[in-house]
């Protein structure tokens, strides 16, 4: 047994498909490390820190095989769009 056939022991023990196996085990992956993360930094400033842990956590995941890469350049696309807004309302001055 391997960490790459955790999904699937995961899904068939459940009844569920493999990729419902392999989502549920990286949410509570995530949110296994997140949450204390967020617990410790919540009166400062640890948002960059949590983002930074969370793609980290992700491109983990993606190479163990539990978690599609599709997501993960999603997830990076979605950071950059905000990061865009947020140079752009520092720029416009809103």
């Amino acid at each position: 047994m391997s960490l790459e056939d955790i999904p699937t022991y995961f899904s068939d023990a459940l009844d569920i498909s493999l990729e419902a196996g392999q989502a549920l085990l990286s949410v509570v992956v995530i949110l296994t490390v997140l949450l204390p993360v967020m617990y410790l930094s919540r009166n400062r400033k640890g948002f960059v820190l949590e983002l930074f842990l969370f793609l980290i956590l992700e491109a983990f995941l993606v190479g163990i095989g539990w978690f599609p890469f599709w997501l993960l350049i999603a997830t990076v696309a979605l950071m950059a769009f905000g990061i865009a807004a947020i140079g752009t309302d520092a720029v416009v001055g809103r």
